[in-house]
């Protein structure tokens, strides 16, 4: 499951790259190493905080697809990669996640 998990982060990391979206190639990345590296330990706390890591980066994945999967749907990408939606108002914008 820690490989499986890891993986898609990185997968989700090089889309991201490829899309301009740096944070969340970060992001991704950062949190594919931690899972990693918790693989490594076998005490009660080490597989807790695997277990942590690993619904983290499940729920990021599918945040991040979400939320490209949305942009490609007419809405703008904002230089961070979140999607942007303009109000009626024509105003502020407000952030997608």
């Amino acid at each position: 499951m820690i490989l499986l998990v890891a993986q898609a982060l990185e997968s989700v990391a090089e889309d991201a790259e490829e899309r301009g979206d740096e944070q969340s190639a970060r992001n991704a990345t950062y949190l594919a190493c931690s899972i990693r590296g918790c693989g490594i330990g076998t005490s009660v706390e080490t597989l807790k905080a695997a277990e942590t890591l690993l619904e983290q980066g499940i729920t990021y994945v599918s945040s991040v697809s979400e939320r490209y999967e949305h942009a490609q749907g007419g809405a703008e990408v904002d230089d961070l990669g979140a999607s942007v939606a303009k109000q009626a108002d024509g105003q502020t914008p407000r952030i997608l996640h």
